[in-house]
């Protein structure tokens, strides 16, 4: 079983970037600049101003006890019964392991109360958007993010339903 630790330390965010520094495909892949310290505080912090803080929340997917990745979700967007996964990343050598889908699974069974789980996908991330699908996930509409650092990423919206 995978744990969600929250990043509150220091430490906590040297191990962030350091995950964010093993996934660097993705960081190039969305035209985004090479992960720093300043990108791990942002991603840590941001949230729709309208939302209370305690909906936010940012941790490390731990193995065991080691990082293996990065999760990124805010409970009650874009409306009360809606979970918004903002950031699932795994470096690379931990991919295709089975880790986003048991992430995912757990995250469902911890918020039951939740009857939509929403994600945005970088349209140039493929292997995301079969990720996204195989789960089950179905298209909603074309979209843009805002990455706050100026840059506006090409997305697609993704919903799933609890049955």
């Amino acid at each position: 079983m995978l744990t969600i630790r929250p990043v509150s330390t220091m430490q906590d965010r040297k191990q962030v970037l350091a995950l964010y520094e093993g996934a660097a495909d993705y960081f190039k892949l969305t035209d985004q600049n090479y992960p720093s310290r300043a990108t791990v505080e942002e991603d840590r912090t941001a949230r729709p101003a309208a939302l209370p803080a305690d909906a936010k929340h940012f941790g490390l997917i731990l193995a065991d006890g080691d990082p293996i990745g990065v999760l990124d979700y805010l409970i009650g967007y874009p409306d009360a019964t809606s979970l918004f996964i903002g950031l699932l990343l795994l470096p690379v050598a931990n991919r295709r392991q089975g880790y986003g889908r048991q992430v995912v699974t757990q995250l469902l069974a911890a918020h039951p109360d939740v009857q939509r789980v929403r994600v945005g996908v970088a349209d140039a991330n493929e292997a995301g958007m079969a990720f996204w699908l195989a789960l089950g996930f179905t298209f909603v509409s074309a979209g843009q993010a805002s990455l706050g650092n100026g840059h506006v990423l090409d997305v697609t919206i993704l919903d799933w339903h609890r049955e």
